[in-house]
């Protein structure tokens, strides 16, 4: 793109007519000859044009393989607001719209934000999105000259979670599980997954050590964990009151914890013998994994 393209590209963008280009120091016949390539701009014009168009003039000067650092290093302070900010879907927009072919640090940037939406996605119940926002993550994460493996390792931590307790079909496209398996996630949700893992396979360990160490924040997965304790040692009757406390709470659950809920209530109403009590949870249940199974 030449120099008269790149204005006139601005100039539509920015949706000014040529007369306002123009202003009182060109003519529009002279901006009109720029545009189409019939003339050269003086370094002046070209700095007062600039100006007008709130651009830095080494982007209108720039050859065109350096554009993209003029549109990136335009566009950073923005990128660096949003990121700051929390608004990991705005940082997502304006990276991509800013840097088309992202370098080091927009990989960087975009993995993160991608990893971030994926969590939140999941905390609402949206898990085709989660598994695609991940796969995104871990694209921009194996392509970036820096180490990520904390994308990994979370990454590796929800996918195992969806995959083994809600649905098989919630699978990663790019996730490398013999390398992921190496890495480890000491987020809350992370301790929770493996603490549920290891009673899975007879040992408690993991889900006393949450216990005793519990976080302000975590307080659904320390009372799943109680609840599972109970169950792991045959006392079905036991966690019944747990759970039920949870999902009739003041807070209410997100999705993927009422599914977990409901799938332990119906366990517990069938090893109790209340059959219509694990009927109706099933139901309950199987309406639920349809919703988190939609696609978004």
């Amino acid at each position: 793109m030449n120099i008269g393209e790149k204005i006139r590209s601005l100039r539509v963008a920015k949706l000014m007519t040529q007369s306002e280009l123009a202003g009182n120091k060109i003519t529009r016949n002279m901006l009109s000859c720029i545009e189409n390539g019939s003339a050269q701009p003086s370094l002046s014009t070209v700095v007062y044009i600039a100006g007008r168009l709130n651009v830095p003039v080494g982007f209108l000067l720039a050859e065109e393989g350096d554009e993209i650092v003029y549109q990136k290093m335009n566009s950073l302070a923005n990128i660096k607001r949003a990121y700051k900010a929390g608004d990991l879907a705005g940082c997502r927009s304006l990276c991509l719209s800013a840097c088309p072919e992202p370098d080091d640090e927009i990989r960087l940037l975009l993995a993160t934000c991608d990893a971030g939406i994926a969590c939140e996605a999941f905390r609402h119940g949206k898990l085709r999105l989660c598994c695609r926002y991940f796969d995104e993550a871990l694209r921009y994460a194996g392509e970036c000259l820096y180490p990520l493996p904390q994308i990994t390792a979370q990454a590796a931590v929800y996918f195992g979670y969806m995959e083994r307790r809600i649905s098989p079909m919630l699978s990663s496209d790019v996730l490398d599980a013999d390398r992921s398996a190496v890495l480890r996630d000491e987020e809350p949700f992370a301790l929770y997954a493996r603490a549920l893992d290891a009673l899975d396979e007879g040992d408690d360990g993991p889900a006393v050590a949450f216990l005793a160490g519990t976080e302000v924040g975590s307080r659904f997965y320390a009372e799943h964990l109680r609840a599972r304790c109970e169950m792991a040692k045959g006392g079905y009757r036991d966690a019944m009151p747990i759970l039920l406390r949870m999902l009739n709470g003041e807070a209410p659950l997100d999705e993927v914890g009422l599914y977990a809920v409901l799938c332990d209530l119906e366990i517990c109403c069938r090893e109790t013998e209340d059959f219509k009590g694990a009927y109706r949870y099933t139901n309950e249940k199987v309406q639920l994994l349809e919703q988190l199974l939609k696609e978004n």
